[in-house]
């Protein structure tokens, strides 16, 4: 993945998350269900924003992800 498309995986989480957060705290009638899960985008906006971010740092650092194991 290059640079430009990370960033904005990035940034589409970190708006996914705001959108997700600010439904969540709107005030509603009571018994008015929301249409799309907010719990949910919050999830998946945080989820894509780490995701973006940890692949950000080993583009920035030029080391690929080797997780745990070690040859």
């Amino acid at each position: 993945m290059e640079l430009w498309l990370t960033l904005a995986l990035l940034a589409g989480g970190v708006a996914l998350a705001a959108f997700g957060r600010w439904q969540e705290a709107r005030p509603r009638e009571l018994g008015e269900v929301p249409l799309v899960p907010t719990t949910a985008l919050l999830a998946i906006g945080i989820l894509a924003a780490l995701v973006a971010a940890a692949h950000l740092v080993t583009l920035a650092t030029g080391v690929p992800f080797a997780g745990r194991i070690k040859p």
